[in-house]
């Protein structure tokens, strides 16, 4: 999309701003049938939805299940300028905006912030996300430099979970699906004492067919195997104090990463792939296991016009990986920097935050948030990562430890110069310390060759900001303008010995939106125009199988999204999205390149420059539709839920050569719920069965491929009681 769309489409959203406001002056009652208000926390406070003036969707537990959400990485169906999808280990990778990193490695932290109940999760595994007592998931679009910070360059996902009941009561499901897919959910709630209260919300899944098979020895792959438990007590202590202490634990299991030689390419074996869509056809069976528990607690206490919040988190994550990294089905003796036979990794880390702070109530016209921040991650490979080249003839072993220590101060002030106006300013100071240990020792015919010891220091301090306005023309609408200054930390590759740094990168993002709530408030659009500048923007690279940072000098993306929600009738609900992206590389001189060799197989790997390409793994549109009609039978009640969703298609690599095109994603659901709480559902996602990549890689044996998800359907029994 060049820059004249753009202009035309800055004009077209100004038209929108006229428009909306002549209307909403002129509807001075609600009337009843409405849209709600949804109360969101992005600022760190309850506020509605429409008085934030940020760029924020919020995608309510209802909503979920309507659109056939029940994992964290199927959020794009529902979130514009959302990408997600996972690594080989099981962790989410999402992508805002062209912001983003393509895989996850020993303490690489995504420039997409994760947040459940207030705690950054470093390393979010899938499962943790698909325990039914989650009430709300919202979505911050653009830098959240200053109340949240850590490394929040493009965004963040701010997961809120049911607070518990002193009154007992739950909620049990059973699922039966296709490829010999089992599972269930339970949340259970009441009370302890008359002040406090506990629940318990267990997840299970267990896929035992995966989507297709590894052709060397006939097993399934990309299967499926989770269990989540969460469980939280929260007490009262008195009218101003609460309490609340929760703990997880989150385990998956599956023949995982699927990667196999895409079609019509010559791996370096000359032998193209010829199998099914989501078959491979490896010599070692792909493993992956995260395991991933921990604790948190929460003071808040009213002191009478300040509240004190005070959170503390420890978290404990495992991920073991196998991987075939040529993906052939016999080890190769030719010697390429990416044809090892085996790379298996188990790694560890331990993370512990603590929050501490202050906020002013809502009266008068200052309202603001201050607060002190540290974070702490300590990470290692027990034991040691082992890459097997040549067939066994070349053992490497790395071993690596990290340290990371992060310290923060911030704060945030709003003021109301009138009625209508109001304007926002906040800084942040972070000070950021890594430190890595590690060798790499290589043995070839069964002798050490070589032992490379290493050791790494990083220290960087920096200043991140936000400064916005926002006026209210009308009840129905807000407009918003704001500057914001976004950071991550820079650090080290574990893999890479000896150690070399890559550099924190930069976001300086400048926004306009609208809140609109309009047609006697049947209708609620909340569109944003953004123009955003990189610096020392932070790639992601395979070398040798192994996921790798380096530093693009610079990038720029611009674009729009929108939501809406239009309650068309009590009973029909439509809820959409549109985003429209210009990322492009600026300079990125170091950038990885990948030319097919036609005679003897294979790729040519080579450095060189892409100014001015796609970014990776960021599509140029997206849009997403569902809709939700209920029709009364008596006491009971019918639902029939469709979500649509659409995809541009993206490139996996800086030089833009591997390219997944567009596609269309389509999921419904029927749902039929009688007075007493005993549902039954049957529901079906990827309804075409549509064949898409969930993740592109190039290397030296071969360009490949991982498929996501194709056609599931099944039927959920539930009772609420």
């Amino acid at each position: 999309m060049g820059k004249n769309r753009f202009l035309m489409i800055g004009v077209a959203f100004g038209a929108l701003t006229v428009a909306s406001g002549a209307h909403a002056q002129a509807a001075e009652e609600v009337p009843s049938g409405g849209l709600q208000e949804i109360i969101v926390t992005a600022q760190k406070r309850a506020e509605n939805l429409q008085d934030v003036p940020i760029a924020v969707t919020v995608i309510q537990a209802d909503t979920l299940s309507a659109s056939g959400v029940s994992k964290i990485n199927e959020l794009s169906l529902v979130t514009p300028g959302l990408t997600m999808t996972s690594s080989g280990g099981g962790f989410v990778l999402p992508r805002i905006r062209g912001i983003g990193q393509s895989g996850a490695t020993l303490g690489l932290e995504n420039p997409i912030a994760v947040y459940i109940d207030g705690v950054y999760f470093a390393s979010p595994a899938g499962a943790m996300f698909s325990l039914n007592n989650i009430a709300q998931i919202s979505v911050l679009k653009g830098p959240q430099g200053t109340l949240f910070g850590r490394n929040a360059t493009g965004g963040l996902i701010q997961v809120t979970t049911l607070d518990p009941s002193t009154e007992f009561g739950g909620k049990v499901a059973a699922t039966l699906a296709n490829k010999a897919t089992y599972g269930g959910t339970l949340y259970v709630t009441g009370g302890l004492a008359p002040d406090v209260a506990a629940d318990v919300a267990v997840y299970y899944n267990n896929q035992q067919h995966g989507f297709g098979r590894n052709l060397v020895n006939g097993k399934y792959v990309n299967d499926a195997n989770d269990i989540a438990v969460r469980s939280k007590i929260k007490a009262d202590l008195s009218d101003d104090t609460t309490i609340k202490v929760s703990a997880d634990y989150a385990r998956s299991k599956s023949a995982q990463p699927v990667f196999r030689a895409e079609y019509g390419t010559l791996p370096i074996n000359k032998r193209p792939f010829t199998g099914g869509k989501w078959d491979i056809e490896s010599d070692a069976q792909p493993l992956s296991r995260t395991e991933q528990a921990g604790a948190s607690l929460t003071i808040e206490h009213d002191f009478g016009g300040v509240r004190l919040s005070a959170i503390s988190g420890y978290r404990w994550v495992s991920d073991q990986v196998v991987l075939d990294n040529d993906g052939l089905p016999a080890p190769t003796t030719i010697f390429l920097p990416d044809a090892q036979t085996v790379v298996s990794t188990i790694q560890h880390e331990r993370t512990f935050s603590q929050e501490v702070q202050l906020s002013s109530d809502n009266s008068g016209p200052l309202t603001w948030t201050a607060g002190l921040y540290y974070f702490q991650l300590k990470g290692d490979y027990d034991p040691p990562v082992v890459i097997n080249q040549l067939n066994g003839a070349v053992v490497l072993t790395i071993n690596s430890a990290l340290d990371t220590k992060s310290y923060a101060a911030y704060g945030q002030a709003t003021y109301a110069l009138s009625d209508q106006f109001n304007v926002t300013a906040g800084l942040r100071y972070t000070k950021e310390k890594r430190k890595a240990v590690g060798s790499l020792g290589i043995v070839a015919g069964g002798a050490q060759v070589a032992f490379i010891p290493s050791e790494g220091d990083y220290s960087k301090g920096e200043i991140t900001w936000r400064l916005a306005a926002d006026y209210r023309p009308s009840e129905e609408v807000l407009a918003y303008a704001s500057y914001n200054r976004g950071f991550k930390s820079g650090g080290f590759n574990p893999t890479e010995i000896p150690y070399n740094s890559f550099e924190p990168e930069k976001v300086d993002a400048f926004e306009v939106g609208l809140k609109l709530d309009v047609l006697d408030r049947r209708l609620r659009v909340n569109p944003s125009v953004f123009y955003y500048k990189y610096s020392n923007l932070q790639a992601s690279i395979y070398q040798g199988g192994l996921l790798l940072t380096q530093n693009a000098a610079s990038a720029e993306i611009y674009g729009m999204d929108l939501d809406f929600t239009a309650a068309l009738s009590d009973q029909f609900t439509l809820t959409g999205g549109l985003s429209i992206l210009h990322a492009r590389y600026g300079l990125y001189q170091n950038a990885q390149l990948s030319t097919p060799d036609p005679v003897n197989g294979g790729n040519i790997i080579s450095g060189g420059d892409v100014r001015g390409t796609r970014i990776t793994n960021t599509p140029d549109w997206t849009a997403n539709l569902g809709a939700q009609y209920r029709i009364p039978v008596g006491s009971d009640e019918v639902r029939l839920n469709a979500n649509y969703a659409y995809n541009d298609g993206f490139f996996n690599d800086a030089e833009n050569r591997q390219h997944q095109g567009s596609y269309h994603l389509v999921n419904a659901s029927v749902e039929y719920e009688m007075d007493s709480g005993f549902t039954v559902s049957a529901w079906a996602k990827n309804i075409g069965n549509v064949a898409y990549a969930a993740q592109l890689y190039t290397s030296a044996p071969a360009d490949k491929i991982r498929m996501a998800p194709g056609r599931t359907f099944g039927v959920t029994v539930g009772a609420e009681f």
